[in-house]
């Protein structure tokens, strides 16, 4: 018993220490195109392309749950894109795509390269406040999502203490804290004001999406 204690320790461990910088894929993208405030097609070959109107705070997509779950999991050397002009902008907006709520693109790229790790910024004795309530039907279902967002709204709590008292896997609280950090629903109250959110720099091999944005590919 008290080895199967022991390993489960361990994991739990390794898994609240390990993180990923979302500066590496589909996240450091679309902090950048934020940031730019730039309307631009981002394609990934092979699966196809999403819209990003940061302006108007949406995304547009005609790929299903499973395309889109593969291409946030593109790294973001894999990615190219292409400005799209006004004229490009108006017709999308013209053939009445729906557009979706941009942040719920970022928790979907922050919830597929967690794989149970933390967002870089992010850690395990972090006392976490749920600003708001995720749109659970829009985004990537969750054993306990349910779960962790009552508890996180209601009782602000660390990383370890919820994955005891709602006896969920480490893995799954980091997987949630990492989304709702990356879409801005989530804060560390126990931090310093201006501290709390974490900045994503774009990626030293890229600098300012360098080959995405300096030298743009046809699609």
């Amino acid at each position: 018993m008290n080895a199967v204690i022991q390993a489960s320790t361990l994991s739990s461990r390794q898994y609240d220490q390990d993180t990923f910088d979302p500066a590496d894929g589909l996240l450091g993208i679309l902090q950048q195109l934020t940031t730019e405030k730039q309307a631009t097609l981002v394609y990934a070959a092979g699966i196809g392309a999403v819209a990003v109107a940061p302006d108007l705070g949406d995304y547009f997509t005609e790929l299903s749950d499973d395309e889109l779950a593969a291409f946030c999991r593109v790294p973001a050397t894999g990615f190219t894109a292409k400005r799209l002009g006004d004229a490009s902008l108006k017709q999308l907006l013209g053939q009445g795509t729906k557009g979706r709520n941009i942040d719920e693109l970022k928790w979907r790229a922050a919830y597929h390269a967690s794989q149970g790790r933390l967002i870089k910024g992010c850690g395990r004795d972090d006392v976490v406040l749920l600003k708001s309530w995720p749109n659970l039907t829009r985004v990537p279902a969750m054993p306990n999502g349910v779960r962790i967002a009552a508890l996180l709204t209601r009782y602000p709590t660390t990383v370890t203490l919820a994955h005891h008292l709602l006896k969920i896997p480490v893995t799954e609280m980091n997987e949630f804290y990492s989304a709702a950090s990356a879409a801005g629903l989530a804060i560390a109250v126990n931090r310093k004001p201006g501290l709390t959110q974490q900045e994503i720099q774009p990626h030293r091999q890229r600098g300012l999406l360098g080959a995405i944005f300096e030298h743009v590919m046809g699609l």
